[in-house]
C-alpha cells in the first residue's frame, strides 16, 4: 500500500472525528448528560467501525492509529466548542430596567450623576428593554445597588424594577 493512499486513510479517520461531534450535535438535541455523552460515544464507534470496514485495513497499527486520530480530533472539537461556550457564557450578562406602573413600598433613589457613573443601567432605563453589560460593569451595576438595598429604583418622577441576566 502506499504512503499516499494511507495519509489519505488517516484524513479520513480524523475527518470522521469532526464529522462524529457534528452529527452528535444535530442527533442528541434534547438529550441531557450523561446520556448525550454515551450516545455520542455510541456514534463515534458506530462512525469509526464503518471507517474500518470501507477502508479495509485492518492491521492493528493501523486501526490504533486511526483510533487515535479520529478520537483526537473528536477531542479537540470538542474542546474548543465547550472553552468557546464557557467564554461566551462568561460575556453573557444583561441588565433590565422593567418601568413599574405603581409606587413601590420600597425603592432608593438614583440621581443622574449616580446613573452617568454606570452606563449600562442608564441604556436599560432608556431602552426600556434588556442591555448587554461587560461582565465588570454587570457586577459593579449589582454592588451598586446592593449597597443601596435595593433593585427598585426611582429615577426622577418614575419607578424601575431592575434585574441582572445570565446565560
Amino acid at each position: 500500500m502506499s504512503k499516499t493512499n494511507t495519509r489519505n486513510k488517516y484524513i479520513m479517520f480524523f475527518c470522521l472525528g469532526i464529522l462524529t461531534f457534528y452529527i452528535s450535535g444535530y442527533v442528541l438535541r434534547g438529550f441531557h448528560p450523561p446520556q448525550n455523552l454515551y450516545l455520542m460515544l455510541l456514534i463515534y464507534w458506530i462512525l469509526f467501525g464503518t471507517g474500518i470496514l470501507v477502508s479495509r485495513e485492518r492491521s492493528r497499527v493501523f486501526v490504533v492509529n486511526a483510533f487515535v486520530m479520529s478520537f483526537v480530533a473528536l477531542l479537540l472539537i470538542s474542546a474548543g466548542f465547550f472553552a468557546w461556550s464557557v467564554h461566551s457564557h462568561m460575556y453573557s450578562k444583561t441588565i433590565d430596567a422593567e418601568l413599574l406602573d405603581y409606587t413601590p413600598e420600597d425603592f432608593v433613589v438614583v440621581t443622574e450623576e449616580e446613573l452617568n457613573e454606570y452606563p449600562a443601567l442608564k441604556e436599560a432605563i432608556e431602552a426600556q428593554s434588556y442591555v448587554k453589560a461587560s461582565p465588570g460593569e454587570w457586577r459593579r451595576t449589582i454592588e451598586f445597588l446592593e449597597d443601596k438595598r435595593s433593585y427598585v429604583i426611582k429615577v426622577g418622577d418614575d419607578y424601575y424594577g431592575v434585574g441582572f441576566t445570565t446565560a
